[in-house]
């Protein structure tokens, strides 16, 4: 597989379909003007598919920068996917006095 195999022109022009841009990073078209990018990868033995935004709002630019973040974390011992739904998660530790406005 070719890295870096889809151009913006070459994306827009495909049809219905998974379409591999290299690297495990795949444009997954549902229509023809509308999609998803998402990277496979092998998270601790398992394989994963961590989505990357909605194309073309996203960019294959962008793309490839996502995806290369996610593959330098994973080289880290880390999982990129967990890291991310944790990093949305935020916990706000409430003051007595919010407690007891909020009731």
């Amino acid at each position: 597989m070719l890295n870096n195999a889809l151009g913006q022109m070459r994306a827009r022009s495909l049809g219905v379909g998974n379409h591999p841009d290299g690297q495990g990073l795949w444009l997954v078209k549902r229509t023809r003007d509308a999609g998803k990018w998402i990277l496979r990868v092998v998270v601790f033995g398992k394989r994963r598919e961590m989505g990357l935004g909605r194309w073309p709002d996203v960019s294959i630019a962008e793309a490839r920068e996502k995806a290369a973040t996610a593959r330098r974390t994973l080289r880290d011992g880390l999982d990129p996917i967990e890291l991310r739904a944790k990093s949305k998660r935020v916990v706000k530790c409430l003051n007595v006095k919010e407690a007891i406005e909020s009731c």
